[in-house]
């Protein structure tokens, strides 16, 4: 955690972004010139204002109005109060319209900087091995992505503002350090000196923001696993009690939120009284010292400007310091997926010609024993290979080693003799069909479902997916038929009708090689039926993976393998193994008993 801290320093977070978006800053560079410029002016035309107050004949006028004068002179202006007044509301109009187009670059740098790291930790994420999810916290990650990038984001945008704000300052002292240099300095050392009790709650804002991140993290986990689990929720009828573990929750996160932001807005509002004791305390050795009244209002007016500024710095630097557990968070989760990224070949996959075959495969997952054991299958191009066993056997893990979720511990997985770690990854799985025990349908239509996997399609092509997955006519007597609206997880529609739907995305990509992960397990009879049919259509043409849950899913299978304890311990054609006298799957089909998937 100490290199990370180290790592998140201020300025090093300040140097990546610079780095990363040199236009926004130098569009803000840019108008923070302007716009000092035009806040000196705004602040200088207030003496020939004072000046004529005191003596509309300017006879004993600063040197300021007495310019001023001078050039209205040569633009054939009268010198009036109105047009003394019009030149002094002129200037700070022009200043307030920069103002506000520097708070568009300040905006624009902030969103964009959200929009980057959006875009870059989502493809840092996804370039992960499928363990970077599986082992992840998704409090954790739902909380980065959904509010720890805010906060990253509102800081960046503070560090801007800290960046106009460190110009205006030097701007505003510019103009009482020219007229006044030891009244200047006088109120300057003060102020530094007032600040500096307040620089030693950067720890205390520190801890908040960590305390903070981490509560919003347990906060949001819950809420996650409240929202995913809300048909268990109501079928126990546990309602009230979930609501009340993730109000518990969310109130532990409400009273860290409470105190690190209260004091960050204490802050400006307890040095601003001791920044104006500063100032007057200045004023008064000015008074002394005969300063004229012009030149003082000048000073009066640049030291009230200067007071909020001041304020705002010591609140930047106590709210960079709370966000920087925000950025922790987000560097370790990056080094996290950089760690478990995907191995990448060198070569593109286009047709699966001869079979993918594994070789002494063995893989065990963090923390427990050894899940498969030296496996040796084949997985032939054209044929239907199955693979059953107890929970816990193996049996997914080959899937998640064939689509290349997994590397083996040891072995290899060859495709068409090739090794998949060779291929581009993204390459071979856009060639694969895939349909998993939990068919996950996007809430969106039943089109849009289809195209997700292959933007390409056709019309004639969804229907015919959807033909192929005994679904076609159940679509069509849906409200909408195929641009019916599924909902979350596809939760509008039947077990039935997802899994065929699911199959349906699957096929209309035209893959090489089909998965069936437990396509049968949950589903009443008449939906395996229908299930059952498709897959026996779909094999005359496909190479199929099939996990299997209920034997008769598989009893036109080419090749079975039977597993148990992570090892293969019988295979060969169902139709041979089905008949052998004291067999496992003899056995199993005798007794008739169900295999689910671990």
């Amino acid at each position: 955690m100490a290199s990370i801290r180290k790592q998140s320093s201020v300025i090093a977070v300040f140097k990546e972004f610079l780095n990363r978006y040199p236009q926004q800053f130098g569009l803000l560079f840019f108008f923070l010139v302007i716009e000092g410029a035009a806040a000196v002016l705004s602040m200088l035309a207030i003496i020939p204002m004072a000046d004529y107050l005191i003596d509309s004949t300017l006879n004993r006028s600063s040197r300021i109005t007495l310019f001023i004068v001078h050039v209205f002179a040569e633009l054939n202006v009268p010198t009036t109060f109105w047009t003394l007044g019009g030149l002094f509301v002129g200037l700070n109009a022009l200043k307030g319209v920069l103002e506000v187009a520097v708070r568009y670059a300040i905006l624009k740098i902030k969103y964009t900087v959200i929009q980057g790291l959006f875009g870059d930790s989502l493809e840092r994420f996804f370039k992960a091995r499928w363990g970077f999810f599986s082992n992840a916290d998704n409090g954790v990650l739902l909380n980065t992505l959904n509010k720890e990038l805010h906060t990253i984001g509102d800081t960046l945008g503070h560090i801007a503002t800290l960046m106009a704000q460190v110009i205006q300052l030097a701007v505003f002292l510019a103009v009482p350090l020219w007229l006044n240099p030891l009244l200047t300095v006088t109120v300057l050392g003060l102020s530094i000196l007032f600040g500096i009790p307040f620089l030693f709650l950067n720890k205390l804002s520190y801890r908040l923001g960590k305390n903070n991140t981490e509560t919003g993290n347990i906060a949001m986990g819950v809420l996650n696993e409240l929202l995913q689990s809300a048909r268990l929720v109501l079928g126990f009828g546990k309602q009230k009690q979930s609501r009340l573990h993730y109000l518990r929750a969310f109130d532990k996160h409400i009273q860290v939120t409470l105190k690190s932001q209260t004091l960050a807005t204490a802050i400006p509002k307890l040095f601003q009284p001791m920044g104006m004791v500063a100032v007057i305390v200045a004023i008064g050795f000015a008074i002394k010292s005969n300063v004229s009244i012009s030149e003082l209002t000048a000073i009066m007016w640049s030291f009230l400007a200067t007071m909020p500024i001041l304020a705002a710095l010591l609140q930047g630097q106590i709210s960079i310091q709370n966000f920087l557990p925000s950025y922790e968070q987000l560097v370790v989760l990056r080094e996290k997926a950089a760690g478990l990224r995907e191995v990448e070949g060198q070569h593109a996959f286009h047709k699966l010609n001869r079979s993918i075959e594994f070789k002494n495969v063995a893989f065990t997952y963090p923390g427990r024993m050894n899940t498969l054991v030296n496996v040796n299958l084949e997985i032939v191009q054209g044929q239907m290979t199955a693979l059953i066993g107890e929970s816990g056997s193996g049996k997914s893990t080959i899937t998640d080693l064939v689509l290349g979720l997994q590397i083996p511990d040891s072995g290899e997985v060859l495709v068409d003799g090739v090794s998949l770690n060779d291929l581009r990854q993204n390459s071979f799985r856009e060639k694969i069909g895939y349909v998993p025990q939990d068919p996950l349908l996007f809430n969106s239509s039943i089109r849009d479902n289809l195209l997700w996997a292959s933007e390409q399609a056709h019309e004639h092509n969804l229907w015919e997916a959807l033909r192929l997955a005994n679904a076609d006519k159940f679509v069509k007597e849906l409200p909408n038929g195929i641009d019916t609206i599924v909902g979350d997880r596809g939760v509008r529609l039947s077990g039935g009708q997802r899994q065929r739907i699911a199959l349906a995305r699957a096929l209309v990509r035209k893959p090489e090689l089909l998965i069936l992960d437990e396509a049968t397990s949950a589903l009443d009879s008449e939906s395996e039926r229908l299930i059952q049919q498709s897959i026996e259509q779909v094999s005359k043409d496909t190479t199929l993976l099939i996990v299997a849950h209920r034997l008769s899913t598989i009893a036109k299978a080419d090749q079975v393998y039977v597993f148990s304890n992570g090892q293969v311990v019988e295979k060969g054609p169902f139709t041979l193994l089905s008949k052998r006298d004291g067999g496992i799957l003899n056995g199993m089909l005798n007794a008739q008993l169900p295999y689910s998937d671990e």
